[in-house]
């Protein structure tokens, strides 16, 4: 329920807060990707850093910077400048296998309502979001109008949904999925920034994310606290409606491609990303 100044009144109870040093000394980012445990990290961060003191804020674009009141910055679609990945801020990367990206992809734009996957209107030029999904509204035009070029004038939902399973996901590793493959696959490591894979968050829960709420400088007695928060989004925790309430969740079972990796999806994987999923430390 909506009240009217609550956000507001929550802001400066916040800001209060962390005048009298709930602040972290530096502040903090983590990285995720579309399909890459986006909600649950935003879900169980919000809460957590609301919880402890610190604001949270995400950038949907590309991060170049953390605004001065911002204690953990949410890069949702991890495309952030080399400029701001070199500060030496702390940072979590979150991974997934390249072939469940896909399969995910494929099952979550059948159904979603994002602007961008049932946009149908390609009449303004330039094909900015909503047209093109937000990862690639900094790209350039020719990059923009090759995803759009692929569409032959209808929504990327309509588009995926009048596909064969197969045609379909081959559809969508050559569509959002290649988008996150290739930021996962052309990442260079840095010792301030630890990557962390989503199949771990989702199956050795606790354990993750304690690892993640101590590299980012949570301090050790919210440590708990935080982890007390996070356990309400294991999927482990839930109930079969629970999840299937969820239209964020498929399935919700790990290594999904097994099942849905035809051997002309898997060659048609192998063409276009090699052994990308050996890469990111998948068998």
């Amino acid at each position: 329920m909506y009240i009217p100044g609550l956000w507001t009144a929550k802001q400066m109870a916040l800001s209060a807060r962390r005048a009298l040093g709930t602040k972290p000394a530096e502040p903090s980012f983590i990285l995720t990707h579309h399909k890459v445990a986006t909600v649950l990290c935003r879900k169980v961060l919000m809460a957590s850093t609301e919880r402890i003191g610190w604001r949270y804020n995400s950038e949907m674009g590309v991060a170049t910077d953390i605004a001065s009141k911002t204690d953990l910055l949410h890069v949702i679609h991890g495309t952030a400048t080399d400029d701001f990945l070199d500060s030496g801020r702390r940072g979590v990367r979150i991974i997934r296998d390249p072939r469940d990206v896909i399969v995910s992809g494929f099952l979550y734009h059948q159904r979603c309502s994002e602007l961008w996957c049932i946009n149908s209107d390609f009449s303004k030029p330039g094909f900015n979001h909503p047209q093109v999904p937000l990862p690639l509204a900094h790209r350039d035009l020719k990059t923009r109008e090759g995803f759009v070029s692929r569409l032959g004038g209808v929504s990327y939902q309509e588009k995926i949904r009048g596909l064969e399973q197969d045609e379909g996901l081959i559809f969508e590793m050559d569509g959002f999925a290649r988008i996150t493959i290739d930021e996962m696959v052309s990442w260079k490591e840095r010792d301030n920034v630890i990557t962390i894979k989503m199949e771990d968050l989702v199956g050795e829960f606790d354990e993750s994310f304690e690892k993640l709420f101590r590299w980012l400088g949570i301090p050790d007695p919210s440590i708990q606290t935080c982890l007390e928060i996070a356990r309400r989004h294991d999927l482990n925790r839930m109930g079969d409606e629970q999840i299937a309430s969820n239209p964020h969740i498929s399935t919700g079972k790990l290594r999904k491609w097994e099942e849905y990796f035809s051997s002309q999806v898997l060659e048609a994987y192998e063409e276009r990303f090699g052994d990308a999923h050996l890469k990111l430390g998948y068998e």
